[in-house]
Formats: structure tokens, C-alpha cells, sequence
């Protein structure tokens, strides 16, 4: 009878965290080989065909995303923003370059502050700057937005707006008949030009110059809307798709390279790939994330009696609740078993 309980016990706990679980990336800045990056193609050059959803761009977009690291790990100095391209001089978050041609956009953190860049289709750079340190060890909430028809600009914060620009108009998606240059530093810039990046900057021209991101990475999302039209709360949960999601990577797997997007997008998915290695080696995987610990009923940071006791209150209770810890609608000895196990933890 104790052998069946235990087992139970096992299966529901495994259950459970299957459910909450979360990871994150945590990448080293190495900037060099190809490695300490993701990568998500969004190009064929050998063919016109168009490329999948993550290659946004056409339409008015929303980047977000959730960021931790500190100076110490990232030490380029603040930039002038304005009508320049200075993003490619901070370390860089996400890249979405095309070496020495038009039609790109990247976001990097410079002496602490988000760095959003555009430059158009023969219609010039502009780069956005924000105010606020976000290399103090903590994680924040990224958003940038750009309308296509007028080339508007937003960088968001932590929810609130600290700079916007009105940049260069028109179509950035890369061009489905694109032609990466012939001269990247290990050669044709195939290897590189048809990526998204995240965590480096794409092409390994110069780790000096164009440095590349150290610190954590989680939950992107990437969206064919302008999803915020002024200050707005951070979502303290993971995103869930909508027709709008072009693609959504949450990094939970955990182990392995693949990366996955679970948008559910129309000619997609948009997967990535983890390319490790460096020294120190990165990206890792990490369950240091944004997101309350599981178990963390009431979000205080600490696992203790009074998130065990909503539980037992709540018990059985269905629909959303706060003690529904694995998010399947129903309070039951799963979420209990979370808490028991996760007990203590934070406090």
C-alpha cells in the first residue's frame, strides 16, 4: 500500500511540474564561431520563397521579451540615438541584421540601457534609446514596436515608455529574394545574414566593436501587432498564443538544441536552433526566470503554510485561481503536492 501511495505521490508530482517548470537561456557573450547564440532561420537564398512567420517586418510588429544581466557582464558604453545605427555598438540581445545591406532591425543594451535600431528600405537608420538601467541584476520586461506605414517607434520597459522616434517607413522583413553578402568573416554571409539571433550578434565580425549579450533570456515573443498603445502592467505568467502571435518561444525545454516556437502561426512553426559552445560555454539552460516559483501561491517569493493553506481551502475548486499552481482549471492534490514538495523554498 505504501509502495502504490508512493508511486502515486511520484506520477502526480512529475505530472505537476511538467506543468510549471520554467527555464530560461543564459548566454556567456562570447561572440565568436557561431556559437553562444540561437538561431532561427527566416531566409532560403536559394530560393524566393517567402520565409516563415518569425520573419516579421512587413507589418507593423511587437518585440518583448524578458532580460537579466549586469554591468559587469556587459560593459559597452551608452550610445547616441537618433538617425544612426548605433544599436550594433551595444551588446547586442537580438539581431536581425543584413551585413551591409538595407531592410534590418536589432535591439541591444548600451551602459545599461535598451537600444532599439531600424534601418529601411533606402529610407535611413533611426535608433531609440531608453533611460533606464536594466543591468542591475533583475529581471525586466522588454517591449519595442514599429508601424510600418510611417515608421513609428516605441521601447517599452517594465511596462512603461521611455523613448519613442518616428524612423524609417516602409517594409523591413527580409526580402524573399535576398542575397547575402559575399564577404562576412568566414566567408559568404549566409551563415549568418538569413538568421534571427538571439543572444549575439549575428555575423562574429568583431566581439570588440559589436559586442554580444551576457546574461539570461526568457519568454520571447514576437507579434504582427502593435500590442501596447501606452503604460501597461508585464504579464507575470508566460504567453499564450493569439492570431496575432507570430512566433513565441518560451525556452522551457530544458535540455537539448532545438528550440521551439509554439505560436501555432500559419506557415510555420518558426523553430530555432541552440548553438553552444565558448568558454565559458553558452547558451545554458537555467530555471532562473521571470516567473513566480512554483508553489508560490500568493507571490511573496516564499513557499510557507499560507500558500499551502490556499490550496486546502481552494481544493477543489475549478476555473482560474490562484491555487490552481499547474494552470489546468482544477485545484486538486497536484497543485498540493507542488506545494509540499517546493516547501520552504524562497524563504
Amino acid at each position: 500500500m505504501r509502495r502504490i501511495g508512493f508511486g502515486l505521490c511520484s506520477a502526480l508530482l512529475t505530472l505537476a511540474l511538467a506543468h510549471t517548470q520554467g527555464y530560461s537561456l543564459r548566454f556567456y557573450g562570447n561572440g565568436t564561431g557561431d556559437i553562444d547564440r540561437v538561431k532561427i532561420r527566416i531566409d532560403d537564398p536559394t530560393n524566393n520563397l517567402p520565409g516563415p512567420p518569425a520573419d516579421i517586418g512587413a507589418t507593423d510588429f511587437t518585440i518583448e521579451f524578458w532580460v537579466k544581466g549586469t554591468l559587469a557582464d556587459n560593459q559597452s558604453n551608452a550610445v547616441s540615438c537618433g538617425w544612426n545605427e548605433n544599436w550594433i555598438y551595444g551588446n547586442i540581445v537580438i539581431d536581425r541584421d543584413r551585413f551591409s545591406q538595407d531592410r534590418k532591425f536589432g535591439i541591444s543594451i548600451a551602459g545599461g540601457r535598451v537600444v532599439f535600431g531600424v534601418t529601411g528600405d533606402g529610407t535611413g537608420a533611426f535608433t531609440i534609446c531608453g533611460t533606464s538601467n536594466v543591468l542591475d541584476g533583475a529581471w525586466h520586461h522588454i517591449a519595442v514596436q514599429r508601424r510600418r506605414s510611417d515608421g513609428y517607434m516605441w521601447l517599452y520597459v517594465d511596462g512603461r515608455l521611455e523613448a519613442q522616434g518616428d524612423g524609417p517607413d516602409g517594409d523591413i522583413s527580409y526580402p524573399d529574394d535576398g542575397v547575402p553578402c559575399d564577404w562576412c568573416c568566414y566567408g559568404p554571409c549566409d551563415f549568418s545574414d538569413p538568421f534571427l539571433v538571439f543572444g549575439a550578434e549575428k555575423h562574429d565580425y568583431d566581439r570588440n566593436a559589436y559586442p554580444s549579450f551576457s546574461g539570461y533570456l526568457d519568454e520571447v515573443r514576437l507579434s504582427t501587432v502593435l500590442r501596447y498603445s501606452g503604460n501597461f502592467t508585464p504579464p507575470s505568467q508566460p504567453f499564450t498564443p493569439d492570431a496575432h502571435t507570430a512566433a513565441l518561444y518560451h525556452f522551457d525545454e530544458g535540455s537539448g538544441t532545438q528550440i521551439l516556437d509554439s505560436s501555432g502561426a500559419a506557415g510555420g512553426p518558426s523553430h530555432g536552433e541552440l548553438r553552444y559552445g565558448g568558454n565559458p560555454a553558452g547558451p545554458v539552460w537555467t530555471t532562473d526566470t521571470p516567473f513566480r516559483l512554483p508553489g508560490d501561491v500568493d507571490g511573496n517569493g516564499c513557499i510557507d503554510d499560507a500558500d499551502l493553506l490556499q490550496v486546502l481551502f481552494a481544493f477543489g475548486a475549478t476555473g482560474s485561481n490562484p491555487a490552481d499552481v499547474n494552470g489546468d482549471s482544477l485545484v486538486d492534490d497536484a497543485d498540493l503536492l507542488i506545494v509540499l514538495f517546493a516547501f520552504g523554498s524562497g524563504c
